[in-house]
């Protein structure tokens, strides 16, 4: 009962090789094997991104929350608030030398405790 052999898989099962172009193909002369492109789904791939980048910018311009003047102005201003804001380091090492003022407060406080 157990041990009774399996039936034959019927020839639909065995596994198909797959299509020319995506194994290595042999050369007519029987130099070691080259891998040929398989340019069908290269081009599918290719189609695939150019739709989806065009859907992607279709939906970034439904959904834009401003019009493309205002857009264009706010990115321009913020352009040129980073790029004529050297008062920004200079808050930032003020800010470094008040920590480092209640830093060496705190250490002067905490000696004198003990």
């Amino acid at each position: 009962m157990f041990n009774s052999p399996s039936p034959p898989r019927p020839a639909a099962s065995i596994p198909k090789a797959p299509p020319p172009g995506s194994i290595p193909q042999p050369r007519p002369d029987g130099l070691p094997h080259e891998r040929v492109p398989d340019w069908n789904n290269i081009g599918l791939f290719t189609a695939g991104v150019a739709v989806g980048a065009i859907l992607g910018a279709v939906v970034a311009l439904f959904l834009a929350p401003a019009s493309g003047e205002v857009t264009r102005h706010r990115i321009g201003r913020r352009v040129h608030g980073v790029r004529g804001s050297d008062d920004v380091w200079e808050e930032l090492a003020e800010e470094f030398e008040r920590a480092a003022a209640e830093t060496g407060e705190e250490a002067t406080l905490a000696a004198s405790e003990t």
